[in-house]
Formats: C-alpha cells, structure tokens, sequence
C-alpha cells in the first residue's frame, strides 16, 4: 500500500474533515477557536518522501483571510510495532502513540480492484525511526541537497571538551549507525507548542560509558526563527546558563529542526513555586469547616508564609541575578543587532501604545466569536478590556523619563523556560526557548525591548500559578462530580457574581492568603532586577493581553486567567 500512497491521496484526506479535527487537538496547531468549523484548506508547501512511510511535509493552513505554515512529518503504519525500536516497545509509550494517531479507512483502486485499509499516521517526531533516518542513515542525509534539506553545524559551539565529544559522537553516529543505540523521550510534558525530545545515544561497545544526551527541536511553525543566532551570541559571551546550539536542519529553507545541548536539571522554575504553594494551600485549609478568621490579619498570612516557602524564597532571591547576566550576556559588542541603544521615549512608547490598543481591539472582536450565551461575552468581560484601554493611557501618561533603553531580550521569560540544578544547596538557572514573542512578526522578534518586558512576563508567570493553584483548590473542594461543572465557571461567578461570594466564603480567604504569597514573591524579585515601576507595569498589561490572545489561540478554556489578571490591575490603579 505505501507506494500507492501518493501527495496527491494525502492532500484529499489531509482536507476531510477527521483530519482538520485531529489537526485542531494538536498542541502546536494555534487559532484552535477560529479555525473550529474546519472551514480551512490544507495544502503541501513541501512533501517528500523518505525511506517509505516517513512524509516529510510543510502544510499550509488557508482561508480567505488567513494563513499559516506547519511542519508536519509523519509516518505511516500498519502494526504500530513497525515502526518501533526495543526500547520504545513499552506499554505506556504505545498507548499514548495510539491514542496520538490519526486513523481513517482508505479505498485505493489497485489494479482495477477497490481495496479498503486503514491509514494509520503519526507524527514522526514521537518515534526514533524519524530521528534514525533524518540524522545517521547516510542513504537519506546523501539527498538532503535532493530533498531542499540542509544540515548545518555550527562550529564555534564545539570548543569545549564536552561539547567536542557530543558532536563527535553524532558524526561517528551517522557514520557508523551499527555502534550506536537510541532511545528518546518527550520534554516539556507535551506542554510545548514545539515538540522537544530528549535523545539518548548508546555505544555499544561500550557499554560501561554513560549515554550521551541531546535535545532535538521540532520547530513546528515553518518560518524564520531567531533562536539559532541568539544562542551564538550567548556562546561568544560565555555565558554558561543557556543550551549551546550545535546544529540545524532547514527544511525548504527555514531552520526547522534544532539539534541542542541537553542540560540535566531537576524541573523549572514554576515547579518550585507550584509544588510549594499547593502545600500550603493544602494544608491550611485541609479542613474547609474551621475557623479562618486569623486570616484576616496580614501579618498572620506572612506568618504562615514563612513556614512553607523555604525553595520559593530562596530561588526568588537567586533568579533575578541570572536574570541581570543574562540580559548582559545578550549584548556583543560591535554588533549592531545585538547592542544596547538609547532612544527617545515619546515615541517608541506612543507607537507601541497604539499597537497595544490596536491588539486589544483584535482580541475584543476574537471574543465576540464566541457563542452569545457565553460566559466570555458578559458585559462584565468587556467592561474590562474597556477599562484597561485606560489603563494603558494612565501609564503611558506617567512615564516621565526622556530616554529609554533598549536591548535583546528574551521576550517570552515564564517560569518554565527557566530550568532548574542544585548542587551544594546552591541554585543554577539555565534559561531556554530564545524564539522570541510568539505573537510577534519576526521582524518585531528581531527587535530590542526595555529587560522590564522580560520582568513583566516573570511577574505575570507568579499570576498564573497563583490563579491555578485557585482552580485546583475549587476543583478538588467544590466540583460536584454527578453535576456538569467545570472549575473556571466557578471562578468566573466568584469574580464576577455577588451571590457568590456568601456561597463559597472560604474562597475569599484562600484568595487573601495567595495574594499576599504573590505579593512577597513580587517584592523580592522586584528587590533583585530594580526595574522603571511604571514601564514594568505597562509590560505586566501588554503580557497579559498576549496571554489573552493566546489561551483563544491555542486554550480557550483558560481564557478566565489573564482576564482576571487584567481585573487586578483595573482594581489595583
């Protein structure tokens, strides 16, 4: 069957409505509410393929008003054990290849004759058959010229020892694919809208030596990224708190696939401060019938506090120091792209308040697709983006400084790009994912920012786990399983309804205690980095409006967290 499955059969079923819908339930496939009708076409920019049941493809999303580009590699199976190594042959990992999979039934004419089978892909990245044949099989890297596929490696990354050995071992690899075995495993939970895979390589005849690691990148929209060129320039500053780049894949011209310096570590950031705050909300409030009134006094909430945030308190401390090498270390010298500027204020800040006012206006008419019932469409919810228009103004109108500087940023620092290593009781920070605003054009990724965008989206990541841990803590204490709840409506009516407010008293106490949680937290990290209050302030507003756009891009479920987010700063100023 695999040599009747031609671009052509591909490009019908990749345009039959079982295929948009399993396109939709991808993690990485943005635009999840607008594109929900499955009124989009699906074209191949780009299809190739390789060693059989490998597709190599770029597929272009279209309406009339739209447009985007995915990398998509697949891989077609019959048996899912012909496409699986032995190390992969588990039953966990099969299961979740299975229920990843996309499955149709297919009638094909061969030979005068219909004959039915069922199609079965899935994403290539999932598998190392992928990684095998695009990396160490020579038959398939000799036609990457062929194939508009490119391997790049760059050099100035190998100087020291270890990184030496790790790509020697990758030539060697794909030189002598018989020495070595693999073995891979997701990163980032499935959480990522890039899918990240750890790949461990085996000598084999050395079988004593500690696997080499390396973490591949699927960079799954196709277009042009500034992560490879900031890693290098972090390389040349020596800055040791970020994964070197050691090569790339283009893909019909774009880097599409990275291949990057695995760095052990014991989880991120966010974990730190997601696992500690739980415990205390836990625990405290084990059992809702006590009496909480010792809570209405700040000082007991920081009493409490104090027993429960030994890591939190000592990483807030920490972070911000790597946080200012970090924005030193993206600055190279006599490099015009990568410098630190000065510029005039009045009007970098007035375009970018009209680019602001203008995102908000796209989001309030995103949100009017919703459903007229729905809750998003309350007058409660638009009285908000209403108001923070205003907002904007009153920041805007108290920046007062005649100069502003700029520099490369991050643009996108939450707590789960910072990873996390302790030794000797001490913290070290790597930071990851140099791709810039997501939300962004490349030519505005490209860009330089004030460091407060970056402090801006670390205080709004403390809003997040605040707000989550409030969802769990409602999930687990006030969802009625024989009743179709669900925890954000709950949240929405606590907000936003009165009545509510008497119904779940205990709510509002738990409120008062994450707030002030929050309030310390923001206090230290502000203490450390020193940033323009009012300019971090107007980021905290702009990262909350790119987080509204994208919770309707990708989970409009979750929408209610940064809208709430942006009620605390109406509330607040």
């Amino acid at each position: 069957m695999l040599k009747n499955l031609d671009k052509n059969l591909l490009k019908s079923i990749f345009n039959s409505n079982e295929f948009k819908g399993w396109l939709l339930s991808r993690r990485w496939f943005g635009d999840k509410y607008s594109l929900s009708n499955l009124e989009f076409e699906v074209s191949f920019l780009y299809f190739e393929n390789i060693s059989e049941r490998i597709f190599l493809t770029v597929i272009e999303i279209k309406t009339t008003e739209y447009s985007k580009s995915y990398f998509l590699p697949l891989i077609y199976y019959k048996k899912i054990k012909e496409i699986l190594e032995p190390s992969e042959d588990q039953r966990n990992n099969i299961l979740m290849l299975t229920e990843n999979t996309f499955s149709k039934k297919v009638v094909m004419n061969i030979d005068n004759v219909d004959k039915i089978f069922t199609l079965n892909l899935i994403e290539a990245e999932y598998c190392i058959l992928f990684w095998r044949k695009m990396l160490f099989e020579k038959e398939v890297t000799e036609l990457f010229p062929k194939l508009s596929l490119e391997l790049m490696l760059y050099t100035d990354q190998f100087k020291d020892e270890i990184s030496m050995e790790k790509v020697q071992n990758l030539i060697e690899a794909s030189l002598y694919p018989d020495r070595y075995s693999f073995s891979i495993e997701q990163l980032g939970k499935g959480n990522t809208t890039n899918l990240l895979f750890k790949l461990n390589l085996y000598n084999i005849k050395a079988p004593e030596k500690k696997p080499l690691s390396y973490v591949f990148k699927s960079y799954k929209v196709h277009r042009d990224n500034v992560e490879p060129s900031i890693l290098k320039v972090l390389v040349k500053n020596n800055f040791p708190n970020a994964p070197k780049i050691y090569g790339m894949i283009n893909v019909a011209g774009k880097e599409t696939i990275g291949i990057i310096e695995y760095v052990p570590t014991i989880g991120n950031l966010g974990d730190i401060y997601w696992k500690e705050v739980n415990n205390m909300i836990e625990t405290i409030f084990k059992d809702l019938n006590k009496d909480f009134s010792e809570f209405q006094d700040k000082s007991a909430i920081s009493a409490a506090i104090k027993d429960f945030f030994d890591e939190t308190l000592k990483v807030s401390e920490e972070v911000g120091i790597y946080i200012n090498k970090l924005h030193e270390s993206l600055i190279l010298a006599g490099d015009i792209n990568y410098n630190l500027e000065e510029i005039e204020s009045n009007n970098y800040l007035n375009t970018y308040t009209e680019n602001l006012k203008a995102m908000l206006s796209s989001i309030q008419n995103d949100m009017t697709q919703y459903p007229e019932n729905h809750f998003y469409n309350s007058p409660k919810i638009n009285s908000i983006l209403i108001d923070i228009k205003d907002i904007i103004d009153k920041f805007r109108s108290e920046f007062k400084e005649d100069i502003i500087k700029v520099q490369p940023v991050h643009q996108d620092l939450h707590m789960e790009q910072i990873l996390v290593n302790k030794s000797m009781d001490r913290y070290q920070f790597y930071f990851i994912d140099f791709e810039g605003d997501p939300q962004l054009t490349i030519e505005r990724r490209k860009g330089k920012f004030p460091i407060e965008k970056d402090i801006a989206s670390i205080l709004r990541a403390l809003s997040y786990i605040k707000f989550n841990t409030f969802l769990s803590f409602i999930e687990k204490n006030f969802i009625k399983r024989n009743k179709f709840e669900v925890a954000e409506e709950i949240l929405y009516s606590f907000f936003f309804r009165k009545a509510a407010k008497n119904k779940y008293a205990v709510l509002e106490v738990v409120l008062r205690v994450l707030n002030v949680w929050e309030e310390k937290l923001i206090t230290k990290i502000i203490k450390i980095l020193n940033p323009n209050i009012i300019l971090t302030n107007y980021f905290t507003i702009e990262r909350a409006l790119y987080e509204l756009h994208y919770e309707i891009l990708f989970r409009p479920r979750e929408i209610i967290i940064p809208i709430l987010g942006l009620k605390e700063i109406i509330d607040k100023y």
